[in-house]
């Protein structure tokens, strides 16, 4: 029993196990929207917003490169548009790709050295003259995190590649950070990818290094708290949370931030950014693209223009640059919970966001280890459980016992005798052994068997079993056995059989054996069974003619 219910605990553990590195596989395809900062002690409940002007975006034009799936970051110039991916491990699309007004790439740059690790966005600098990207990406869910993190630098125009600079946060902790800023001291901010509570501010703590240079550490400027709004988007309360993009307008006088669900704009005095975004109340605009991770102004100043990363859309699903008209409304009450009326109707998954469901499966993925090496604990602790007192296990054999190892010679001790036997460990109303000479004890008879013949140490009978002397006959043949031959001990009879015949095995019990050949030599009893004798003294069936072993037939 206790190893059927180890076997069964083992199975549910791999299969719990299974289904947690399935799930997490599922969770974390690269880069994904599951992908999100390292837990930040959570911010008291900010203002709740009330539901933002609902702008639908209008559509400028179609990306068809295949290579152009995984958007992640977006610039408008005079001439079109300026876009990069997310990470991705090919080359051909690690590039700085330029498109026209009609979303067709026009050019590409590519980098120096080894290449980005993670790109998530694009700025502008104030002046209008560098391209800034942000390499800071790194999912809650990579097997390694990054120890340091990089922007990258170069002519808005593409005239040179781009130029690395490596950073690192102040606590060594990893971060996943999507938005980029770029200052008026032509620094840039930082700002991290959370899924709750409030993001992270961070920028340079000194001037900035070129090349593969030890990383510049940065300092932290401040923390930044989203109003909660109820837009609809693919990912919940997750999609309206996490900052996946920003941009500033070309004049410097307003900053966005943006979410899978909603553009927030702040209006920014003196340059100040850092305090606009921590501390104003922003403007809120509901976004119409799914999983957009990339925001940034018209050359006018007038809209705002997304895109979304396609590589969680259907491979035919296009991508399409959208614009919207900022609004112009502030925020309005809404209940404590957004989304109380919607989860009144959803079931407890619908309400988990990427993070819960990766902790999740972790979760089911140490349970199910537990339950593997619980079952092969107890299937280990079944099999060298030792065998109940007076109790053989399967495929023990009485060859094994002790009295019958070696070479058979000593004497064997009795073996327990059955209800009503008597001291000689006899069955049944058997009659007690006669003592050996060298003073073991034979076994007992079997149920109204004879006792052994003194002095000769003979088993005891069976039921009917004859007069004590020579052998007993075997049932229905009258008394006297054959004589012994070869020196063999008279040993117990059968079924109205009287005492042993000759050649009894030593330490019998009630089983006769045939007749030892070959002089006094102690032959192996193991494996051996009791042949019997014909009416006319011919040689006793199951017994090869002069062997020991050999075919050992049926009884009678």
């Amino acid at each position: 029993m206790l190893r059927t219910v180890s076997s069964v605990t083992a199975a549910l553990g791999l299969v719990g196990a299974t289904v947690a590195v399935a799930g997490a596989a599922l969770v974390a395809p690269g880069s994904t929207p599951a992908k999100a900062a390292s837990p930040v002690a959570a911010a008291p409940p900010a203002a709740v917003m009330g539901p933002p002007v609902m702008a639908a975006g209008k559509k400028q034009c179609s990306i068809t490169d295949p290579r152009l799936r995984e958007l992640s970051g977006l610039v408008v110039t005079k001439n079109g548009y300026i876009v990069i991916n997310d990470s991705s491990e090919r080359d051909d699309r690690k590039r700085v790709f330029y498109l026209n007004k009609d979303c067709q790439v026009v050019r590409e740059v590519p980098y120096s050295g080894g290449g980005p690790y993670d790109t998530e966005d694009l700025a502008v600098s104030p002046d209008g003259k560098t391209l800034w990207i942000a390499d800071t990406g790194d999912n809650v869910t990579s097997r390694e995190r990054r120890k340091q993190v990089a922007v990258w630098s170069m002519p808005v125009g593409g005239g040179s590649q781009p130029k690395l600079h490596r950073l690192s946060y102040p606590d060594g902790k990893p971060r996943d950070a999507e938005a980029l800023l770029i200052g008026d001291d032509k620094m840039p901010l930082i700002i991290t990818k959370v899924t709750a509570g409030k993001a992270e501010i961070f920028t340079p703590d000194g001037p900035l290094k070129t090349g593969d240079t030890e990383p510049v550490p940065m300092k932290k400027l401040g923390d930044v708290e989203l109003p909660r709004t109820d837009t609809e988007n693919p990912l919940s309360t997750f999609g309206r949370v996490a900052i996946t993009g920003a941009a500033r307008s070309l004049d410097g006088s307003r900053v966005v931030l943006r979410t899978y669900a909603d553009a927030f704009e702040y209006d920014v005095q003196n340059g100040d950014i850092v305090g606009a975004i921590t501390t104003a109340t922003p403007r809120v605009t509901a976004l119409a693209d799914p999983f957009g991770e990339a925001i940034a102004y018209s050359t006018d100043g007038k809209t705002f223009l997304t895109v979304s990363d396609a590589g969680h859309l259907e491979d035919d699903d296009p991508v399409n640059i959208l614009s919207y008209t900022p609004s112009t409304e502030g925020p309005k009450a809404l209940a404590n919970d957004p989304d109380a009326a919607r989860k009144s109707g959803q079931s407890f998954l619908d309400g988990l966001t990427p993070t819960d469901i990766m902790y999740l499966i972790a979760g089911v993925g140490v349970i199910g280890a537990l339950l593997v090496g619980a079952g092969i604990f107890g299937i280990l602790r079944a099999r060298k459980r030792p065998a109940p007192s007076g109790r053989k296990r399967d495929g023990d054999d009485d060859a094994d016992a002790p009295g019958r190892k070696g070479d058979g010679n000593g004497p064997a001790p009795g073996r327990g005798g059955v209800y009503g036997g008597a001291s000689g460990n006899g069955v049944y109303g058997g009659s007690p052994a006669g003592e050996r000479p060298g003073g073991g004890a034979r076994p007992g008879g079997v149920y109204g068997g004879n006792g052994a013949r003194p002095g000769q140490g003979g088993g005891g009978g069976v039921y009917g079993g004859g007069r004590p002397g020579e052998g007993a006959p075997v049932y229905g043949r009258p008394g006297g056995g054959r004589p012994a031959s070869g020196g063999g001990r008279s040993g117990g009879g059968v079924y109205g059989g009287g005492g042993g015949r000759a050649g009894g095995q030593p330490g019998g019990s009630g089983r006769a054996e045939p007749p030892r050949r070959g002089g006094p030599a102690e032959p192996d009893y193991r494996g051996r069974r009791s042949g019997r004798y014909r009416e006319d003294d011919g040689e006793p069936h199951g017994q090869v003619r002069g062997g020991n072993y050999g075919y050992r037939g049926d009884r009678y």
